[in-house]
């Protein structure tokens, strides 16, 4: 058999003689030893008679913390003979409970007294009635040890000696599970305000508080709440949910295995894990097969300068165009995103100026910068170029600022070398069109590169990015007002470098990597502390040949791993308990490192029919797609197109 609390540790002090009987000063003494000897509850199973040594011993428990349990009486009466007691202090009234006995239906027994409404107990300046300091608990028919029938018997006993320690092995759980009821006084209240009513509705003068309750005790009171990391404290239903979608850190694994297991607060100060991990979603970036589709469509052309120079234009009118490839004419980077959709009905342009000398300028809006950068890094028309398109790893920062204004532009240094800049931005969409709660990069980049030939058919190029995110990090983004914010500001850099091998005439090799810091940001608010310093990288190979089976076709092979974080952490403030169960809230450092790194293998092949028509044919499969262990995606694309 177990009781009620069964590891506590008993302490035994005889009061009582085996008639029952003693003197006042017996139970004051009795109540005195047990306080010296370190007990947390002291439970009495005998009548209350608040003389002054036995108030005097109960003030002197309830100064060390100690809560006294009395059994409220077998005569069927009012308790105390409807007398106040006076002489206790303050804080003996948040250490009594008195127990009154119900019996299998939980009614009150026959023989239990009652606390009636007209008498309490006055501590200092405050004033309790007894009703509020009172308990129900069973008290008939109690299996418990009978050693007067034999040393190892059992017996059926009943009283409100019997329920009064089913209390007390009550408070003796609550406090040893949670500290800060002995620290805060308040483990009586909390049985009181948890107990199932009876009788009249409320506190009466029958069943008092109402019946002890030990599974509602332990239930979270109120609203549960956390501290933020502006010290203020929130309730866990007003937690605003965020959705990352994509970017380098994936799905943020360990944040999200932080916050399965995190301490939440009840109105008694109690701690209760909470699994918060729900509140923090990843948004999968697909595959957009379709960006060929939109290519069609868009209108693209060239002229001749009299000084030897061309310029070429495109023009796509309707949903931002982020990503797409242009065979003849002028080329645009054939991403992993296709065409954005962002759904802001807006024309996107391009405009591109090569003039005889080597330079190179370029504007428009909606189209990747990522292009004409290459472009002007390494030569309109270029092998170097033409593999730029499919890959940009050197410059990865720059591609998470796309699709709203860029320029870029270069020129040559000398027989060998060009120097190239670009700016660009993100796009910023239609409220009316979009809604007030998509979550979009604010984002800007500026980029600068040299690129310098090493052989006839071997070039070579450095880039340094600077990206500055509003509300993203290395391309996740995210809602900056929400719970888990990764903070409102994150500027990033990053060094790249490219090396190009022409391999026979219109095919070329391009081999890319960059390396990427991002500085220390701070967040302010919700439960995100700040962010480290981050180290991330990207690399890949590329294959592209014109003109491979036919004039006016095109082939790519490439295969890619895109930004990654290696290494940082985000700071997130969790709240732990100390051994007296006061909150100690502090930063914990957890890895944004993904679970995976995601792998790109893509291979297409275009071909134009004169002005009018086009076909073309794309595989494209990721492993760890999004930088997320496990999750692979494949795409194909089979299309035609035909221009009347």
């Amino acid at each position: 058999m177990s009781g009620v609390a069964p590891a506590a540790t008993i302490i035994e002090e005889k009061s009582l003689n085996a008639n029952g009987s003693g003197y006042d000063s017996d139970v004051a003494n009795g109540i005195n030893k047990a306080v010296a000897a370190g007990a947390g509850v002291i439970n009495l199973s005998l009548t209350y008679i608040p003389t002054s040594r036995v108030v005097s011993a109960i003030n002197n428990a309830a100064a060390q913390g100690v809560i006294i349990v009395f059994a409220g009486g077998n005569s069927s009466t009012l308790f105390n003979d409807g007398d106040d007691t006076v002489g206790l202090t303050q804080a003996a009234l948040s250490h009594l409970v008195f127990v009154g006995s119900v019996d299998a239906n939980n009614q009150l027994s026959y023989f239990s007294n009652y606390p009636g409404t007209t008498a309490g107990a006055y501590g200092g300046s405050q004033y309790a009635s007894y009703e509020s300091l009172w308990l129900m608990a069973p008290g008939e028919n109690i299996i418990a040890p009978g050693i007067q029938y034999g040393e190892n018997a059992l017996a059926y006993w009943t009283g409100t000696s019997m329920a009064a320690p089913m209390v007390s092995g009550a408070l003796a759980l609550l406090e040893s599970k949670w500290p800060i009821l002995r620290t805060d006084n308040t483990a009586t209240a909390l049985l009181f305000s948890t107990a199932t009513d009876l009788g009249a509705p409320g506190v009466d003068g029958t069943y008092g508080n109402g019946l002890l309750n030990i599974a509602a005790a332990f239930q979270p009171v109120g609203d549960l709440s956390i501290d933020e990391s502006g010290g203020t404290s929130v309730s866990v239903n007003s937690l605003s949910s965020t959705h990352l979608y994509g970017g380098a850190i994936g799905s943020a694994p360990a944040l999200v295995s932080v916050l399965a297991n995190y301490n939440s607060f009840d109105d008694f100060k109690r701690n209760f894990p909470v699994d918060l991990s729900g509140l923090v979603s990843h948004e999968s970036a697909r595959i957009d097969a379709s960006a060929a589709l939109y290519a069609a469509s868009i209108d693209a052309g060239s002229a001749r300068l009299a000084d030897g120079g061309s310029v070429t234009y495109a023009r796509f009118e309707g949903e931002v165009a982020r990503e797409a490839d242009i065979v003849d004419g002028m080329r645009f980077a054939n991403g992993e995103s296709g065409f954005s959709h962002l759904g802001a009905e807006q024309a996107s342009w391009v405009v591109s100026l090569a003039n005889a000398d080597g330079s190179q300028f370029a504007a428009g809006r909606g189209f990747p910068a990522s292009a004409s950068f290459a472009d002007a890094l390494f030569g309109p028309r270029s092998v170097a170029a033409d593999s730029a398109d499919v890959m940009t790893n050197a410059n990865a920062l720059a591609n998470l600022a796309g699709g709203g204004y860029f320029m870029a532009a270069g020129s040559r240094l000398g027989d060998r070398t060009r120097v190239a800049f670009s700016w660009s931005s993100t796009a910023t969409p239609d409220p009316a069109v979009m809604g007030t709660s998509w979550i979009l990069p604010q984002a800007s980049a500026m980029s600068a590169g040299v690129a310098t030939r090493l052989a006839p058919n071997w070039m070579g190029g450095v880039t340094f990015d600077v990206l500055n995110e509003r509300n993203g990090l290395l391309g996740t983004t995210y809602d900056p007002a929400s719970t888990f914010a990764l903070g409102m500001h994150h500027t990033s850099t990053s060094l790249g470098v490219s090396s190009s091998v022409g391999l026979w005439k219109n095919a070329g090799l391009l081999f890319e990597a960059s390396l990427a810091t991002t500085d220390r940001a701070s967040a302010s608010g919700g439960l995100i502390a700040g962010t480290s310093r981050l180290l991330a990288r990207s690399y890949g190979v590329s294959f592209v040949e014109r003109d491979a089976f036919d004039d006016g076709d095109r082939f790519t092979l490439s295969l890619a791993r895109p930004l990654s974080v290696m290494s940082g952490s985000v700071g997130v403030v969790v709240t732990d308990v100390d051994a007296r169960g006061l909150p100690v809230t502090k930063t914990l450092d957890v890895s944004l490192k993904p679970s995976g790194q995601e792998t790109d293998l893509s291979a297409s092949y275009g071909r134009n029919f004169g002005a009018n028509a086009s076909v073309f044919a794309s595989l494209t499969g990721r492993n760890d797609a999004d930088n997320i262990a496990g999750r692979n995606d494949v795409a194909v694309t089979f299309g035609a197109s035909w221009h009347f």
